[in-house]
């Protein structure tokens, strides 16, 4: 009988160590994802911050030249039939601007969209809270239990779980988390030890995909492949950022001009509309 007992363990307890040596070389390669997504993130947010600090201020001049150019154009195109003026109202369109708002216009002419930084509080608490959930889901799921009593301790585990989910309570999940583990620790038999590391395996899994999926949609992005552009330049010995700069102001000082020529005439025919004071 000891014998036959022995058979039993010991294939159970060698696939307790795969598992247990799988668990650590993927761990292992989920801190290097981590590392070059931190890393990734970095880049992207201090080429962003350069870009804005050096072309920013000039795209957003840009645009209010060509707000000014087309106001004037737009006084001097002749009325419509459904115009009323600029202080008037129009019949089946928006309300006019009030004087000093701006209009939101889109930015066609910026290369890529700003990207907000990552680290937001409450983008990283929710994302936290999501996590949490989904480990404790695959853990403790009912479909996963061995057995009829296992079961019925899972779904009580879950009815906790998914009320702290349905409360975005953070701090509700890691006491579930915690107290769980504790109590898997105070009796890890091979069976439940193995079905626990198997749990967290998928889960590992589902997060490298995951930290996969973010690094390839950053290294894809418009401001990642514009940094990817600019850097082979550099090392070629060309300032394209500078390039651009240059671009930017030249359209600028031609917006500048046909702003002060439109500004000029529109002046002259106002003069000339005035009527001439009686004696």
């Amino acid at each position: 009988m000891p014998k036959t007992t022995s058979s039993l363990i010991s294939p159970l307890q060698a696939e307790l160590e795969s598992l247990r040596a799988k668990l650590a070389r993927r761990r292992e390669y989920m801190d290097l994802l981590d590392l070059e997504l931190t890393n990734t993130r970095g880049a992207l947010q201090e080429f962003t911050d350069l870009y804005n600090r050096r072309i920013g201020p000039l795209e957003a001049h840009q645009q209010r030249l060509q707000r000014q150019l087309d106001e004037l154009t737009a006084d001097q195109a002749p009325p419509s039939n459904a115009w009323r003026g600029a202080r008037g109202s129009r019949r089946g369109g928006a309300a006019w601007t009030h004087a000093g708002e701006e209009a939101q216009e889109p930015d066609a002419d910026q290369p890529f969209k700003k990207h907000a930084a990552p680290t937001s509080q409450d983008v990283n608490y929710e994302r936290r809270v999501r996590d949490l959930f989904r480990r404790l889901a695959k853990r403790y799921h009912p479909d996963l239990a061995p057995d009829d009593e296992q079961r019925k301790w899972h779904e009580e585990i879950m009815a906790e779980v998914n009320q702290a989910y349905s409360a975005k309570n953070l701090q509700a999940l890691e006491a579930l988390d915690k107290r769980m583990e504790l109590e898997m620790e105070l009796s890890p038999t091979p069976a439940v030890e193995l079905a626990r590391l198997t749990v967290e395996l998928r889960q590992l899994e589902t997060l490298i995909f995951d930290m996969e999926q973010t690094i390839r949609e950053l290294d894809l992005s418009p401001a990642m492949q514009m940094r990817t552009e600019l850097r082979t330049d550099q090392e070629d010995g060309r300032d394209t950022l500078a390039a651009l700069e240059r671009e930017m102001r030249s359209r600028i000082a031609a917006l500048e001009e046909q702003v002060l020529i439109l500004g000029g005439e529109l002046q002259e025919a106002q003069r000339n509309a005035e009527p001439a004071d009686e004696d």
